[in-house]
C-alpha cells in the first residue's frame, strides 16, 4: 500500500477494502505498517472493522486498540459480539482488559461477559454465542416474524428461530423461510425437533463431532434443565475441527505446541522447546531397547545376520500400530466406537493383523530367499517375528487410543512416539525369543 493518498485514491481504497471478506481483510491488516493501518481503520465501516478485528492474531489486536481513540474503541467494542469480545479479552494484557471492562463495556453486557469468561478455555461455554432469537411454541408465526423484524441481530443469526415451551425449555426450531411461507399455520406444525444439544461445560470438541455427525447449521447449548443459553454456529465448529486437527498432528509427531503463533513469528528456541519434550522421552525409553539388545547379545553373536533385520521389524511394527491408532482415533472422533467396545476392537484388529501379517510374511520370505540367501531357520525366525509384530502392533495401536479416551487423555498423544516406543520394545523381545527357539541358542 501507498503511504500518501489524494482524495480520489482514498475513495478508491475505501471502496476496495470495504468490499473485502472479513477473513481477507484480516490477512491484509496483518501486513500493514502502523501508518497504513491507521488510514485503513479510518476508512473501514465499523461492522467490517469489528468482523476483521475478531479474526486478527493477538499482537495485531493489541496494536489496533493502542492506536484507536477512546471513541473508536467504544464503537469497536460495541460492534463485537459477546463471544468475539470474550475471545479478545482472553488474549489481551491484564491492564488492557481492566481498562476495557471499566470504561468501554456497557453495564448490561458485563454480566454476560463475566459469565463467558468464567468457562474453561476448552469448553463449549468459552466459544458459544449468546446472540440468538427464541419464541414460545404457543404464538402465531406472524408474531414470530414481527420479533425477527424488531431484532437487531445479524441476518445469519435469524435464519433459524429457536422454539421453547412456557418454562423456556428448548423444544425445537423453525426456519425463517418456513415462517414467511406459513403465516397461518400452528408454529408447532412447521418446527423441527432438536437433533442434538450440548452443555456449556462440555469439551468444545463435542460440538465439532455433533456438527459433523448430524450436519447441523447451529448447535444449541442448554443448561442442565434444557433451557437454551447459547449456540455454536457450524462455521465455528469447522474452526474447532481445524484447530483440533492441527493439535492432533502435533501430538502424533511428538510436538507440544506452547502457542498458536505462526511459524515465522515463533523463535527458533521456542519451536525447539516445543519439539524437544517427546524427543527426550523417546531417547530415554530407547534405553530400554538398548538393555534388551544387551541381554540377548549371545543370540546376536551366534547369528550376526539377525541384526540386519531389526530396523525392518521395528519399522513394520511402528507403521502397523500407527495405522490402527489413526483409524481408531478417527472412529472415536466420529462417535463410531467407544471404550465399551474395546474387546470388539481388539478382536477386529487381531484379525486385521493376521491378514496383513501373512501378506507381509509371504512377500518377506520370497525377498529373503532371493536377495539375502539366508538359511531356513533365519528366514522362519524373521518371518514369524514379523507376523507376531504386525498382530501385536495392530492390537496395541487399536486399544491405546480407547484407553486414553477412557481416562480423559487426548488419544493422539498415544498415537505417536508412545506407540512406537511400546511396539519397539515388544518387537525386540519377540524377535530374540523366537530366534532363541528356532536357532537353539
Amino acid at each position: 500500500m501507498k503511504t500518501r493518498y489524494d482524495a480520489k485514491a482514498l475513495q478508491v481504497l475505501q471502496e476496495k477494502i470495504n468490499n473485502l471478506n472479513p477473513v481477507d481483510l484480516a490477512e491484509e491488516l496483518i501486513k500493514l505498517s502502523e501508518s497504513e493501518l491507521a488510514i485503513c481503520i479510518k476508512l473501514l465501516d465499523k461492522d467490517l472493522l469489528a468482523d476483521g478485528f475478531a479474526l486478527l492474531p493477538q499482537k495485531n489486536k493489541i496494536q489496533i486498540i493502542e492506536s484507536l481513540s477512546d471513541e473508536k474503541i467504544m464503537i469497536l467494542i460495541k460492534e463485537l459480539d459477546e463471544d468475539e469480545l470474550v475471545d479478545t479479552l482472553q488474549e489481551l494484557p491484564a491492564n488492557m482488559v481492566r481498562k476495557l471492562m471499566n470504561h468501554f463495556i456497557d453495564e448490561e453486557r458485563r454480566p454476560i461477559i463475566n459469565e463467558l469468561l468464567g468457562y474453561p478455555d476448552e469448553s463449549v461455554g468459552s466459544i458459544m454465542s449468546v446472540n440468538f432469537l427464541s419464541v414460545k411454541n404457543n404464538i402465531e408465526p406472524s408474531v414470530a416474524i414481527q420479533k425477527v423484524l424488531d431484532s437487531d441481530l445479524d441476518a445469519n443469526r435469524l435464519e433459524q428461530i429457536w422454539i421453547t415451551d412456557e418454562s423456556l425449555i428448548l423444544t425445537g426450531y423453525v426456519y425463517l423461510a418456513d415462517l414467511l411461507r406459513n403465516k397461518d399455520k400452528d408454529i408447532k406444525k412447521i418446527s423441527y425437533p432438536i437433533t442434538a444439544s450440548v452443555y456449556a461445560s462440555d469439551d468444545r470438541e463435542v460440538v465439532a463431532k455433533i456438527a459433523y455427525k448430524y450436519d447441523l447449521s447451529e448447535i444449541p447449548v442448554t443448561d442442565s434443565e434444557g433451557r437454551l443459553i447459547g449456540l455454536v454456529p457450524t462455521e465455528w465448529a469447522i474452526d474447532i475441527m481445524h484447530e483440533e486437527h492441527e493439535e492432533d498432528l502435533a501430538h502424533i509427531h511428538g510436538i507440544t505446541e506452547s502457542s498458536h503463533d505462526l511459524y515465522w513469528e515463533k523463535s527458533s528456541f521456542q519451536i525447539a522447546k516445543d519439539r524437544t519434550t517427546w524427543l527426550i522421552i523417546c531417547l530415554l525409553t530407547a534405553t530400554l531397547t538398548g538393555f534388551i539388545i544387551q541381554r540377548y547379545e549371545a543370540v546376536l553373536a551366534t547369528s550376526v545376520i539377525l541384526t540386519a533385520y531389526i530396523p525392518m521389524l521395528m519399522d513394520s511394527g511402528g507403521n502397523a500400530g500407527t495405522q490402527s491408532s489413526t483409524t481408531i482415533i478417527t472412529a472415536l472422533y466420529s462417535g463410531e466406537v467407544n471404550y465399551r467396545e474395546s474387546f470388539k476392537v481388539i478382536f477386529k484388529e487381531f484379525k486385521i493383523g493376521i491378514i496383513a501379517g501373512l501378506a507381509l510374511v509371504i512377500v518377506n520370505m520370497f525377498r529373503m530367499f532371493i536377495l539375502d540367501g539366508v538359511s531356513m531357520q533365519v528366514n522362519l525366525t524373521v518371518s514369524i517375528t514379523l507376523l507376531l509384530t504386525v498382530v501385536l502392533s495392530k492390537v496395541i495401536g487399536g486399544i491405546l487410543p480407547l484407553i486414553a479416551d477412557k481416562i480423559k487423555i487426548d488419544p493422539t498423544i498415544m498415537a505417536g512416539p508412545l506407540i512406537t516406543t511400546i511396539v519397539d520394545t515388544f518387537v525386540l523381545l519377540v524377535y530374540f525369543e523366537v530366534a532363541s527357539f528356532f536357532l537353539g541358542i
